[in-house]
């Protein structure tokens, strides 16, 4: 409801205020005409209105004539962008209703889709910007027969750094996802037989091969179109990510099971929702929360201006993420099967019980590390630490509400929700 609020807000009271002003102008010209005519048929002169009188083309009527086109263009303005607006909301929502029963229409018209409602919504706040200083400027000249030059110019000025960082930022807010790992990137010269590995499971199951391996001490195993930082630079491309804490209690079988998993979401279809569409639908809701965080503090005429657009954003994402969520269900149930075909499906589940059973466990070792730091102490190798806590873990309770369990993002990273027991992308 608030969203219709936003939307509709200033064109319902610029179209009240011109429709106000014209009735008011209306009734001052038939009183008078009363006053003057006062033996004149009533019922013409109560037909007689501001529009007939500007029909006249008579040098007199120019200032009157001005005035009533304005709020003509005021009334017109408002329905339209109003319907405008609505029609936009209406659209998400349909497209979005749509999407959710067809991985094409999500794969091909959401980032189309995100770049037309950011110029529309530009649009939109350059017709309530004036729709609004009209609003006053007359609506002031009629009641108080006094116009706040100050309130107007506010507005206008308001507007103008509203759209401006609007034109600056929405289209920024549209970009890859950005994923920062502490890790490092390996070269096929440093790490022969995992690249070796890596591209002979590729090969086998029939999907792209990576471009980048990164191990690193994220309790996470991912692949990703999405740009990656990591301790030795960043990378663009298909980057591998693999845990060396995970890798440690893991037998080779299950960690060549979930190097298939994550290969996976690059086969077919998938592979074009994994290079063309989570990047940017993980970006853009990244890029939008961190936008909302800084400028939380911020009334600034250009941040107001822009928290309507960022809302309408928000909910244009909000529309896409039950279709978004329901595919992401299928691609990981999908990428599981690829995974037991590089080995069977005992060992992919095993692996997947191990990693959603255990990954917590990294938490507890960073604070004991950090613990251990403030007294003078370091852990010389983290990954060894972490598989003898793991060892020593290792008992029917560590299994109690893993089905409730999702493994974390990388940091920055944003995910979509994952089925039960799945490894995230």
């Amino acid at each position: 409801m608030w969203l219709f609020g936003l939307i509709l807000g200033v064109p319902l009271v610029g179209f009240g205020v011109a429709k106000g002003i014209k009735a008011y102008f209306n009734s001052e010209l038939r009183s008078a005409l009363q006053k003057q005519y006062p033996d004149a048929d009533q019922n013409a002169i109560s037909r007689i209105t501001i529009d007939r009188l500007c029909e006249n083309s008579e040098p007199e009527f120019r200032e009157i004539r001005d005035i009533n086109t304005n709020l003509n263009l005021m009334s017109t303005g408002a329905l339209g962008a109003g319907a405008v607006g609505l029609a936009l909301l209406l659209a998400i929502r349909l497209i979005g209703s749509a999407a959710r029963n067809s991985r094409r229409l999500l794969l091909y018209l959401f980032k189309p889709g995100l770049y037309l409602t950011a110029l529309m919504l530009i649009g939109l706040t350059l017709v309530n910007a004036a729709i609004a200083m009209g609003a006053i400027y007359y609506g002031e000249s009629a009641l108080i027969g006094r116009i706040h030059v100050g309130i107007i110019a506010a507005i206008g000025l308001g507007a103008l750094c509203g759209i401006l960082f609007m034109a600056r930022n929405l289209f920024s807010l549209i970009k890859k996802a950005q994923a920062v790992v502490v890790g490092n990137s390996l070269s096929r010269n440093e790490a022969p037989e995992l690249w070796n590995r890596v591209e002979q499971i590729a090969e086998r199951i029939g999907t792209l091969r990576p471009q980048h391996i990164v191990v690193g001490l994220d309790p996470n195993f991912f692949m990703t179109e999405a740009d990656v930082m990591c301790l030795n630079g960043n990378l663009s491309g298909r980057t591998l990510y693999c845990s060396l804490p995970l890798s440690r209690i893991l037998t080779t079988s299950e960690f060549l099971s979930i190097i298939g998993h994550e290969l996976g979401h690059f086969k077919g279809l998938d592979t074009k929702f994994s290079e063309r569409f989570y990047p940017i639908y993980r970006g853009t809701a990244s890029s939008i929360a961190g936008l909302l965080q800084a400028t939380g503090g911020d009334r600034s005429a250009a941040i107001i201006a822009i928290l309507p657009a960022i809302a309408i954003l928000s909910y244009f994402l909000e529309c896409f993420s039950v279709a978004e969520s329901r595919i992401s269900r299928d691609r990981e149930l999908a990428a599981d099967k690829v995974g037991a075909s590089v080995t069977d499906v005992a060992t992919i589940a095993t692996a997947l019980v191990k990693v959603h059973a255990f990954s917590g466990l990294w938490d507890r070792l960073q604070h004991a590390a950090a613990e251990a730091l403030q007294e003078g102490k370091a852990f010389v190798n983290a990954s060894k630490t972490y598989a003898e806590a793991v060892a020593s873990s290792a008992h029917p309770k560590a299994l109690d509400g893993i089905a409730e369990n999702s493994m974390s993002p990388p940091p920055t990273l944003i995910r979509p929700s994952v089925c039960d027991l799945c490894l995230s992308v």
